[in-house]
């Protein structure tokens, strides 16, 4: 049975609206108050669940550290993780990363879903749909960026099954300020504002306070018709210790105005090409998509003797959102409500036995969640809506991570015990009730073994679990089961004069995976496929300095996502590259000068429901970006242009299930950018 088209073209464009590191880890950053003893080294004050034990984690982790992200021609988070092997970000719409989609391992459509972002080591990401509001958090706040592919989920939960991406932010700040002005293609014009400040108290010790704050808008044009983004964002950081007791809040706001232009259709039909005659056109030249969000993360925590802590983490989060979604006969307005609070306490304790350095943490979390929606056929109408969707779900667990080190081998055991209930009710079309618990088990350990001359070898494996979230859920059947993954990783990392690299291999198979279905019913739903899911690839992270004015970056992915069984068994999994590469090279011209120069190739993949692998691909692409930028004493010029080939590309898009035609969605062309800025 084919989909009605309006609702297919109603269900696509909700999706894509609210769906819508770099050195490998040799030794993971010591606070400034660390010292060493003869066998334990004291646990770092920071946000971080892992940051004091990374470098012994049995994965490929990666971390990006504040030179390599200053280093990268990027604008935004998104730029950055796109540099990264292993991992791919699709944007379907605006720039400075809006609505971005990180895909780590190769989970197409359901990226958002099975790759989880933190912030300090919590949670980031949506309970829906929508991925995180990366776009709110400013480069320059960033310490580091931690990457673990296909691990972290004893330590971090529901939704880490490709991996992980924590966030962490300066544990001290300097006495800095500064300003900058930006202008562009497609009418972009937006600046910013930022202060940072470090109190050492009197009196010797380690007592201090360390602060930031930062404003930023952008605004733009866009790079199609009705395409126009409007983006405002603060920020704000600060930690203060005394004594034994630290105390940090962080805390993002963000207001986001987004016009939707939809796909370019491409009828096989009638041989109509609107993405290569008018990739500047729009398909949907009314519909839009309005968000506000303010997240508050508070948390201290207490040194227990010299090598143990508490932790006692909070955070709160309201999001509303606002969109518009026009078809003849079927327009939509809508608005939801999300509000998220979580309590995370944990301990944390370094410590000797049976011949073993043990790094110990034991934790609860309890995250709540309450989301209302309602739609009408316009604004004027939603004091009497069509439909209403309330949910309210909450989620705790209860975990425990340990890792062992003896002389140059680390064990890593972790296991994480979850439950969830969840009630639901809507009216209107699919008008119900519905009430739910369920249970689910996480594991995961491995081995990393530590070579003199730099080299580090590693295996590991975890048991992943994916909980149906608040878009997914209708209240007339019982919830979709969860999804579980059995994953392993092996690999190596190792540095050596010049260079430093991190080579992994992963394979993972997955059961009940929850996908969007577009041949299951009438319309397509929501399911839990039958048949097993298998991911396998090798990724390569490698940086070289061939002498201190040039260094360069190499960036691979091979990968496979396919079916492992059932009526599609053997093909791909929609919307996931085989191949993927990425190289950078950073050239100091001259004291005051510095040129970086970067490629990047994404291979071909299908296009979204495509399950049957019955359709043509969407076609692969190379891009290059230059960026210059001139220093004066405090002040800067830089200057980008990306897309030099103006190739037109695409990274997203969706076939109909008749096989006649499909929508695509043009990535921007050739465009450049002028950034003026001064530090005080």
């Amino acid at each position: 049975m084919h989909t009605h088209p309006l609702k297919v073209a109603a269900a696509v464009k909700l999706a894509l609206a609210t769906a819508c590191l770099y050195a490998p880890v040799t030794q993971a950053a010591q606070s400034d108050n660390d010292t060493t003893d003869n066998l334990l080294t004291p646990v770092e004050v920071t946000g971080s669940r892992t940051a004091s034990v990374a470098r012994e984690l049995p994965t490929g982790t990666l971390i990006l550290d504040r030179d390599t992200i200053e280093a990268m021609p990027a604008n935004n988070l998104a730029d950055v993780l796109d540099t990264l092997g292993g991992v791919q970000v699709r944007r379907n719409f605006g720039i400075n990363g809006a609505r971005a989609t990180i895909d780590m391992q190769g989970f197409g459509a359901n990226a958002t879903s099975n790759t989880l972002v933190l912030l300090n080591g919590r949670r980031y990401s949506n309970v829906d749909l929508s991925g995180p509001d990366i776009a709110s958090i400013p480069l320059a706040a960033i310490e580091r960026i931690e990457v673990l592919p296909g691990a972290g989920a004893a330590l971090y939960g529901n939704g880490v099954v490709g991996g992980a991406v924590n966030i962490v932010t300066r544990e001290r700040y300097r006495n800095q300020a500064g300003v900058e002005v930006t202008g562009g293609s497609f009418s972009t014009t937006g600046g910013g504002l930022w202060a940072t400040g470090h109190h050492q108290d009197e009196g010797g010790g380690d007592n201090h306070t360390s602060a930031a704050a930062s404003v930023q808008a952008l605004h733009s044009d866009g790079y199609r018709e009705n395409n126009d983004l409007q983006q405002r964002n603060a920020f704000a950081d600060l930690r203060t210790r005394r004594d034994d007791l630290t105390f940090y809040l962080t805390a993002t706001g963000e207001r986001q105005n987004l016009d939707l232009p939809g796909g370019r259709t491409v009828n096989l039909a009638t041989g109509e090409n609107l993405f290569e005659d008018d990739p500047d056109g729009a398909n949907t030249p009314y519909d839009w998509a309005d968000q506000d969000t303010v997240t508050v993360m508070p948390g201290m925590n207490v040194r227990i003797g010299d090598h143990s802590r508490l932790h006692l983490d909070f955070s709160g989060r309201r999001k509303e959102q606002s969109y518009y979604f026009f078809d003849p006969g079927f327009p939509t307005y809508g608005e939801t409500d999300v509000d998220s609070y979580s309590v995370n306490p944990r301990f944390t304790s370094q410590f000797q036995a049976a011949g073993l350095t043990h790094n110990t943490t034991v934790g609860w979390d309890l995250y709540d969640y309450r989301l209302e929606n309602r739609s009408a056929a316009g604004k004027g109408d939603i004091g009497d809506p069509t439909s209403t969707k309330d949910l309210d779900q909450r989620q705790t667990a209860w975990y425990f991570h340990d890792v062992m080190t003896l002389d140059r081998w680390s064990f890593t055991l972790g296991a994480r015990r979850l439950n969830v209930d969840t009630e639901t009710e809507t009216t209107g079309f699919s008008a119900g009730q519905g009430e739910d618990s369920q249970d689910a088990e996480m594991y995961e350990g491995g081995v990393r073994y530590h070579f003199d001359g730099g080299l580090d070898v590693f295996a590991g494996a975890q048991r992943s679990v994916r909980i149906v979230n608040a878009d997914e859920i209708t209240p007339d059947d019982e919830l979709l089961e969860p999804q579980t993954g059995e994953q392993y990783t092996l690999g190596a990392s190792w540095q050596k004069g010049i260079q430093t690299s991190t080579l992994t291999a992963w394979q993972g198979r997955f059961d009940n995976e929850i996908v969007f279905n577009p041949y299951a019913g009438g319309f397509g739903s929501n399911v839990n496929l039958e048949d097993r899911t298998l991911r396998r690839g090798v990724s390569l992270n490698s940086r070289w300095r061939l002498d201190r004015h040039l260094t360069l970056v190499l960036n691979g992915t091979l990968q496979r996502a396919e079916f492992d069984e059932g009526e599609w068994e053997g093909n791909d999994v929609p919307l996931v590259s085989r191949q993927l590469f990425y190289a950078q090279a950073n050239w100091q011209a001259l004291p005051w000068l510095e040129l970086s120069l970067a490629h990047r190739y994404v291979g071909k993949r299908r296009f979204d429901n495509d399950q049957p692998n019955d359709f043509q691909q969407i076609d692969s692409y190379r891009m290059t970006d230059l960026e210059a930028t001139a220093r004066y004493q405090n002040a800067y010029l830089r200057i980008g242009a990306y897309n030099l080939e103006d190739e037109l590309a695409a990274d997203y898009g969706v076939k109909a299930t008749n096989n006649l035609s499909y929508n695509a969605y043009p990535l921007p062309e050739r465009h450049y950018r002028v950034s003026l800025g001064m530090e005080f």
